[in-house]
């Protein structure tokens, strides 16, 4: 049996013919250090997913993390600017707490940053390889996109306190209607605020007509400016087959000070959470005082292959069974012959019980014999 791609796992799978995919786009390979100053971390512990992280003194007693996050590092270092754009991958480990069981998590994280000059065509390719993304996993795939501008920019015309923003964002984001409804009434915000607030919750579905939705909600020239590129987004992608596969939900919501723009989350069919996050996020460029835009995505690779395990009915081809006293040098270049031929192989004097072959082999003087392994 010859290695192919579909004998690998599917993490690996996915690895494999994305860094391709990135680096036929001009995406070049960008490798981090496994930990950072824990400083990073705690100046921008909003944009991560959790503030929970591992942390340890080096020889000179300075505070190291290990890093929860591959973005701050990319833009700490990065020298893009307006003129100067960086196109950038990864394939990174990252260390995080995990919601499920309340331990520490080693994530295979892989993804990609345009830093730069961000018009609407690197938006629509940096959408367009998080699509690809997604079906290089499975073809029975969603891709989930909203617009930070559109939810601003009405906070930019409620006269609330930043504290009941992020309260009410929290209660957009879960299409939580109880609570939304309770901090309006308790904040004395208006009908017409209260309105607008509980149909952005239920805004979610078929791009062109969430779209339309969209534009009855409009108020301010901020929100106008989300649907339009919203609006010139779908244009272009509505010509694509993959379009059937994109929908429009304004319950996706991140940060505000970090977040920007458009932004989007990634599902499979055999996955129950997302796969893959992303948006573009201008603000966290300030932050770093770059004069920059940026847009990018991760992709989840770790749980990958426990959904979509790789089907096979053996563990090796061959099985070659030697005795102490066979003769090393011909059993290793019979092995040799076997595994040039595409065979997965493997050798021993006893054969492990819960090993699943193909065949049985064993040495006989120089040569090899295949063995019934039903006698």
């Amino acid at each position: 049996m010859e290695f192919t791609l579909d004998t690998l796992k599917k993490d690996e799978q996915v690895s494999l013919s994305l860094r391709k995919l990135y680096e036929q786009f001009g995406y070049k390979k960008y490798k981090v250090s496994k930990f950072e100053a824990y400083e990073l971390y705690l100046e921008n512990k909003n944009f991560l997913k959790s503030e929970q992280i591992i942390t340890f003194n080096d020889l000179d007693g300075k505070l190291l993390a290990l890093k929860p996050d591959v973005t701050l590092s990319i833009i700490k270092n990065t020298n893009a600017n307006r003129e100067q754009t960086e196109k950038l991958y990864y394939i990174e480990n990252v260390y995080r707490l995990s919601r499920q069981n309340h331990e520490y998590k080693e994530i295979n994280q892989m993804g990609l940053e345009y830093i730069g000059d961000v018009d609407l065509y690197a938006t629509l390719e940096v959408i367009q390889l998080a699509m690809d993304s997604l079906t290089a996993i499975d073809p029975n795939c969603i891709l989930d996109i909203s617009h930070m501008g559109f939810v601003s920019g009405l906070f930019d015309s409620l006269s609330v306190e930043h504290s009941v923003k992020m309260q009410l964002l929290g209660c957009l984001r879960s299409k939580n209607l109880h609570d939304l409804k309770r901090i309006v009434e308790q904040e004395h915000i208006s009908d017409f605020y209260r309105d607008k607030l509980e149909k952005i919750a239920a805004l979610d579905g078929e791009f062109e007509s969430t779209l339309q939705a969209a534009q009855e909600l409009v108020i301010n020239d901020n929100m106008q400016d989300a649907v339009n590129e919203l609006k010139a987004i779908y244009q272009i992608i509505s010509q694509n087959q993959l379009a059937q596969h994109i929908r429009l939900d304004f319950s996706i919501i991140q940060d505000i000070d970090y977040y920007n723009g458009i932004i989007f989350q990634g599902y499979v069919q055999k996955s129950p959470s997302a796969v893959l996050s992303g948006g573009r996020y201008d603000n966290l460029l300030k932050k770093f005082n770059r004069d920059a835009g940026a847009i990018g995505f991760a992709l989840y690779l770790d749980e990958l292959s426990r959904y979509y395990p790789v089907a096979m009915d053996y563990d090796v081809d061959t099985f070659v069974l030697y005795q102490n006293d066979a003769d090393c040098n011909i059993l290793s270049q019979q092995i040799k012959k076997l595994v040039s031929s595409g065979e997965r192989v493997r050798a021993g004097k006893q054969i492990p019980a819960d090993l699943r072959y193909k065949k049985l082999m064993k040495i006989n003087g120089d040569i090899l014999e295949e063995v019934d392994s039903r006698a």
